[in-house]
């Protein structure tokens, strides 16, 4: 067994094909196959299933590309340490973004960033919360730049720019006398007073879609939703429309435009983070990325994070 060999076996989980996996690894498909071949008749176990043209781990399978995994993690944080001794002349960083605030985050910051490191390849995954925090835990990227809160995470997190989530309601909607005036605390509402209502709703593989969830199960129903969506600027836009309440992050809302913003019970605090596998090793240009990412959120304007 050999790192490259490591490496072959995990590229047949991810894409469960041998042709995908040997153009991937840049390897003749007889020649891939019978490495596996090879390898299963070592071991006295199969470690994948052939379904037609897939192929998918059994149980040995997951173990070993488990291990596998974690041994190559290994070898990735060692040469992270020798790239500090290198003092990071040339390297690469692996990251997740989130479409939207994270595009705009790193529109801000990559100038910065890469006028320090202008030999540095930027690897970067877009994609929304939970995608970004599962890359993260299989080791395809380092970090991501997401949105946390209250729903439990495996990542470690450093956080930035806290902002509440909230209920919030049309400018036109019945309940609109009870939400305090502006400039004032939130005031909280019963959700099962909105049992009735369609929602605009953030997609269920959202985190701020977790939370509402939760929120909706206390209250003892499940909401009746119109429209999912996986952009909270876009539901925001319905909800100032008219179209339905929604549950956001208070930072996108502007009292400029009618809507009336509430205090989950109890209340929701998200924030801003980076995300990351416990005993990561960040280099010195992570680092400073991170601190760039930092900079952005505690300085930037609500326009500027949701333009």
């Amino acid at each position: 067994m050999n790192l490259k060999q490591l490496t072959y076996i995990v590229e047949i989980a991810d894409t469960q094909n041998i042709s995908k996996a040997a153009d991937k690894l840049f390897l003749s498909r007889p020649a891939l196959n019978h490495y596996l071949l090879d390898l299963e008749a070592e071991l006295g176990t199969p470690l994948f299933r052939r379904i037609g043209r897939k192929l998918v781990p059994t149980y040995a399978g997951h173990l070993y590309v488990d291990a596998a995994r974690q041994i190559l993690d290994i070898k990735k944080q060692t040469y992270k340490a020798l790239e500090e001794i290198a003092d990071n002349r040339i390297g690469r960083i692996d990251l997740g973004i989130t479409r939207g605030i994270g595009n705009n985050m790193f529109a801000s910051v990559y100038p910065e960033f890469h006028q320090r490191y202008p030999n540095y390849l930027v690897n970067l995954l877009e994609g929304n919360v939970r995608e970004l925090e599962t890359a993260v835990l299989d080791g395809k990227i380092e970090f991501c730049v997401v949105g946390s809160g209250s729903v439990q995470t495996k990542l470690k997190h450093i956080t930035a720019s806290p902002c509440e989530v909230v209920l919030v309601l049309p400018p036109a909607h019945p309940l609109r006398d009870r939400a305090s005036p502006p400039g004032l605390p939130y005031a909280s509402i019963d959700l099962r007073l909105l049992r009735n209502e369609q929602f605009v709703l953030m997609n269920q593989d959202t985190n701020i879609r977790a939370i509402a969830d939760k929120h909706f199960q206390s209250a003892g129903f499940d909401p009746k939703v119109q429209v999912e969506c996986s952009m909270s600027t876009l539901a925001y836009k319905l909800v100032k429309q008219g179209v339905g309440p929604s549950i956001l992050m208070e930072n996108q809302i502007s009292p400029a435009d009618g809507v009336h913003c509430f205090s989950l019970m109890p209340k929701e605090i998200w924030y801003q983070s980076v995300a990351f596998r416990e005993g990561t090793r960040f280099s010195k240009a992570e680092t400073y990325f991170i601190q760039l990412v930092q900079r952005y959120f505690a300085t930037s304007t609500v326009a500027q994070i949701f333009r």
